[in-house]
């Protein structure tokens, strides 16, 4: 009895750093894409037409949260739009326009 006891005590002790390691990497990757989003927010130009600048809080001060919301609420009208497209036209306009976007600025990106 004891000797399963050791066995799965060192069992769990052996595969705790594993899980951490997992857990640690599903995190980093979890921030990457949350940057990258926010990097695509910035691309589109969403964040200077509401005049959100870079460092801004957007939970604590008032007038920045107004901004967030406003912010909040384009991305919520556009995704409302995609669910309702359901022949696809308006997700190949948008990918149209974002591709155009990324060439456009990989070209300047050479200059």
């Amino acid at each position: 009895m004891s000797q399963k006891i050791n066995k799965i005590s060192w069992i769990s002790g052996h595969l705790k750093p594993q899980s951490l390691r997992i857990q640690t990497a599903d995190r980093k990757a979890e921030n990457r894409t949350k940057i990258q989003l926010g990097g695509l927010i910035l691309k589109s130009g969403l964040a200077d037409h509401l005049k959100i600048e870079l460092g801004d809080d957007l939970q604590l001060d008032p007038i920045a949260r107004e901004k967030a919301t406003t912010l909040l609420g384009v991305l919520l009208h556009i995704t409302e739009q995609l669910k309702n497209d359901h022949d696809g036209t308006f997700k190949q306009e948008c990918s149209h326009l974002g591709m155009k976007a990324m060439m456009q600025q990989f070209l300047r990106s050479k200059e």
